[in-house]
């Protein structure tokens, strides 16, 4: 039973790959690849240049952030320190494109989907 699912975006200023993107074999690193202004190379042998490793560093899994971080925003808006940051409607909704984007994709065969934001 395989357990990970790769996300893969190509667009036309660059992509990124992430590896063992639903259950991360390591919670204390996020690796994943990205490259900006890529090509096809010669006789279509691959991209240059080629795309970068990056690895986040974190003590607590993604999920925990994600539900500290949640808190943070709430706490400084509820103590009227902070005003709702727009930024995360937009990250959000974009998120959620790419994710019904795989739903799509798995329902019609692993077909390329096209996302347009």
């Amino acid at each position: 039973m395989n357990l990970c699912m790769d996300i893969i975006a190509l667009g036309t200023k660059g992509n990124f790959w992430v590896h063992d993107f639903v259950i991360p074999f390591n919670e204390k690193v996020g690796p994943f690849y990205a490259v900006a202004n890529s090509r096809w190379a010669d006789l279509s042998l691959g991209c240059i240049p080629e795309p970068s490793e990056f690895k986040i560093a974190t003590d607590l899994p993604q999920e925990a952030l994600m539900v500290h971080e949640f808190g943070r925003l709430v706490a400084g808006i509820r103590n009227g320190e902070a005003k709702p940051e727009k930024k995360w409607s937009v990250i959000s909704r974009k998120t959620q494109l790419v994710i019904d984007a795989v739903v799509a994709s798995i329902k019609n065969g692993f077909v390329p989907v096209e996302v347009l934001y």
